[in-house]
């Protein structure tokens, strides 16, 4: 009786994760009728099935494939029948934060028209985190010619300095004022009486220029004078100082002018970044889990998978498999009674409760999949062809090599019934002992996943 209500309680907890994993990662645009449609653009990276579909920023739909036409994408994407797309609306390709997660934007036209079912939408492609990289690539650009020019003002290559100019200007015009005032001496000297005449006549002037000139006096002009002139020379000492820093190369703008290196490096920089954004945003996963049983004991199996792809034409796959009904080995005793003739008995035996591993590589050209790697822990190779308009993959693996029986070949359905849930059937050992697999499960790509744990966070 315990048995029976513990196998209950675990099939009431399946049939409420399958229930909730349908209503997370169904298409988020609601339920309905929808209405295909179709467009081409020059460049699908980061977009990918089930990518959302949006209209006035709400969910509406969602891609339904993506293939290639020419040297352009032919994106085939469905919306709800109650939003209407007139003939002039347009479609334009947005952005979402800086790893450049993207989605679909739909922009209704004021046509009266509706567009017909499998009509094709005109695009257009916006800017994400590389049309901000390049405009920064322009702008330092823009900063390198404006730092080159600076430093042509400042020290004209083949030239002499401009400041060194000043300088050269500033002692002829000491030696001119040494003339002027030997010329002055000697004016001075023949008209002594007149000069006393004027010293006279200015006084009373003296006197209150002297007290003005009177550094002593907290009111006289000179201490005015003085306070300004000590705030001058402070200042003409920190700007003396910045600019031999700036000559010498020191600080942010000292190294733009001497070192023309920083903008490339710059440059460098951000085109390693835009690199490194596009790597982490060309990485896409695609988790699935089936379970089911056998023919051959009725036992139950159990597959875990995920699919990690770098790329869209290359992927890794690592997986567990489980299974009541492990492989059979063969026993073999020799026995002797009394010194008599021996008996030579065989007995085969199948492993319980056996787990299996999977670590595969495998690229993608066109609607085939080439993998290989391990299979079920043994050595294998195998070979997809998907039906991407109807959702249903055919598969042939050849593993597990025994002497005298030669490869395991399994032949294998997968086909989506609905979203993310899909059913297998698998045939095992096809030119032996076969055994048929019928197995059901859910799939879940990256939009998936980020619907269910944006449910649970």
């Amino acid at each position: 009786m315990n048995e029976f209500k513990v196998g209950l309680m675990a099939l009431a907890s399946m049939i409420a994760v399958v229930v909730m994993s349908l209503v997370v990662t169904s298409n988020q645009s609601g339920f309905g009728d929808y209405v295909t449609y179709r467009t081409i653009i020059n460049d699908a990276s980061g977009i990918f099935p089930k990518t959302p579909i949006k209209v006035a920023g709400i969910n509406a739909g969602r891609i339904k494939s993506i293939e290639l036409q020419g040297n352009k994408a032919l994106i085939t994407f469905e919306v709800l029948e109650r939003v209407k797309i007139t003939q002039n609306s347009v479609l334009k390709i947005k952005a979402v934060g800086f790893l450049g997660d993207k989605y679909l934007e739909i922009y209704v036209g004021d046509s009266p028209q509706r567009l017909a079912v499998d009509s094709f939408l005109e695009s257009e492609e916006g800017g994400g985190v590389e049309a901000l990289v390049k405009d920064a690539s322009e702008v330092m650009k823009d900063v390198k010619s404006i730092v080159k020019s600076l430093k042509s003002s400042l020290a004209p290559e083949g030239e002499e300095p401009p400041i060194k100019v000043i300088l050269e200007d500033v002692k002829d015009l000491v030696g001119n004022t040494k003339e002027v005032t030997a010329s002055l001496k000697r004016v001075i000297s023949g008209n002594e009486e007149k000069f006393n005449n004027m010293i006279d006549s200015l006084e009373t002037f003296s006197t209150d220029l002297a007290y003005h000139m009177d550094r002593q006096e907290p009111e006289s002009a000179m201490s005015d004078v003085k306070a300004i002139l000590k705030k001058t020379d402070n200042m003409m000492m920190d700007l003396n100082s910045i600019v031999r820093d700036i000559r010498n190369g020191k600080g942010t703008v000292g190294k733009l002018l001497v070192e023309e290196e920083i903008a490339d490096e710059v440059r460098e920089t951000l085109a390693g970044v835009k690199k490194m954004v596009t790597k982490v945003d060309n990485i896409r996963t695609e988790l699935s889990v089936y379970t089911g049983a056998n023919t051959t004991k009725g036992e139950s199996e159990t597959e875990f998978g995920l699919k990690i792809f770098p790329a869209p034409e290359r992927f890794y796959l690592l997986g567990l498999r489980t299974s009541e009904l492990g492989p059979e080995s063969e026993e073999i005793k020799t026995v002797t009674v009394n010194g008599g003739a021996e008996t030579v008995t065989n007995k085969k035996i199948r492993q319980k409760d056996t787990y299996r591993f999977n670590i595969q590589i495998g690229r993608k050209v066109q609607d085939w999949t080439f993998r290989g790697g391990l299979i079920e822990s043994t050595g294998g190779f195998a070979v997809d062809y998907h039906f991407n308009r109807i959702g249903t993959t055919a598969s042939i693996e050849a593993f597990d090599y025994r002497d005298d029986l030669g490869l395991n070949w399994r032949f294998s359905g997968d086909v989506r019934v609905w979203n993310i849930v899909y059913g297998q059937v698998q045939v095992e050992d096809v030119f032996n002992t076969p055994n048929y697999i019928f197995t059901a499960g859910l799939k879940f790509n990256d939009e998936d996943l980020k619907g269910l744990i944006g449910f649970f966070l």
